[in-house]
């Protein structure tokens, strides 16, 4: 396990009195802000540090794969900033998957995080085998002198609020939906040289690709916004394989960003989805494109306007 200040992004230890919010946290979800709201309370009234323990990578896998994130390990880390926390405490799955419950709680959030206080949501998991619950962290935390605090749950659909059901709203496209139980979906990422194509036709674009493990939204055509510096931008992008001119199965991020002409190779810039505009198609004619994608840009100023 490594702790950083949230602050510095120093590597740090941990020395006085904290309250533990302990997740995977993908999404930082409303479930998620709710364990925060609550530790954030019990770190004030205890005048400890609030720590967000949380793993570098998701332990949750489909298939034997990993399974997509929403989002990356740095905006998590802008997430916990933002819901007050002071520390981070990123511990590798592998180090803790085969612990009983009763040492985690001792090993790892006694003996190294000094916990007084434990914030987790209804359905928390831990020790080996993901055998014990939210129940049993608060009976064994309980029996070191301090206490836990379970949040309740929160519904999606007559379903309590999840990673995985959010995950499935953003490959079917629903960003917009989902900005009501999470933060927007988004994308930060280099802009790649591409093909021009779209300043000859009198759209110029920008080209950059999801990162690795990220979960990909549904193909075809979005509002957007993009973020140069300290400006914002409305925008429209395109998630697919540009069918009309190129036709092969490499998948694309494409923005084009409204009132910006400036040049942004190498720099990173981020990408947040509003609405779904639209499935990908593929044109008879790049007149065709041309019309649709005018189209679209006064789609996306409408929806600002």
């Amino acid at each position: 396990m490594v702790t950083y200040n949230l602050r510095t992004m120093q590597v740090c230890e941990i020395k006085e009195d904290t309250v533990v919010a302990l997740g995977t946290f993908d999404g930082c979800h409303l479930g998620h802000a709710s364990v925060f709201k609550n530790a954030f309370y019990e770190a004030k009234k205890r005048k400890a540090s609030l720590v967000a323990y949380t793993f570098f990578d998701s332990p949750k896998t489909k298939g034997g794969k990993p399974v997509a994130k929403l989002l990356t390990l740095e905006e998590k880390l802008s997430a916990f900033r933002g819901f007050g926390a002071d520390y981070v405490a990123l511990d590798d799955f592998e180090d803790v998957k085969n612990m009983s419950g009763e040492d985690f709680v001792k090993t790892v959030l006694c003996d190294k995080l000094h916990v007084v206080c434990a914030c987790c949501g209804f359905n928390y998991r831990f020790g080996k085998n993901a055998s014990m619950n939210a129940e049993d962290l608060k009976r064994e935390i309980e029996k070191m002198g301090g206490s836990v605090v379970i949040s309740e749950k929160i519904l999606l659909e007559n379903e309590p609020l999840s990673s995985t059901k959010l995950r499935e709203m953003v490959e079917n496209g629903m960003v917009g939906e989902i900005q009501a139980y999470m933060p927007p979906y988004s994308i930060y990422a280099i802009v790649e040289e591409g093909k021009h194509l779209g300043r000859r036709l009198g759209f110029p674009t920008i080209n950059q690709r999801i990162p690795e493990g990220k979960a990909v939204p549904k193909r075809g055509v979005y509002i957007t916004e993009c973020y140069i510096g300290e400006d914002t931008y409305p925008a429209v992008t395109n998630v697919g394989v540009r069918p009309t001119v190129d036709g092969n199965d490499i998948l694309n991020v494409e923005s084009h960003i409204i009132g910006y002409d400036g040049m942004l190779y190498g720099s990173y810039i981020k990408v947040v989805f509003r609405e779904f505009i639209r499935d990908e198609m593929q044109f008879d004619s790049l007149d065709a494109l041309t019309k649709q994608v005018n189209l679209d840009i006064e789609r996306s100023k409408n929806y600002f306007n």
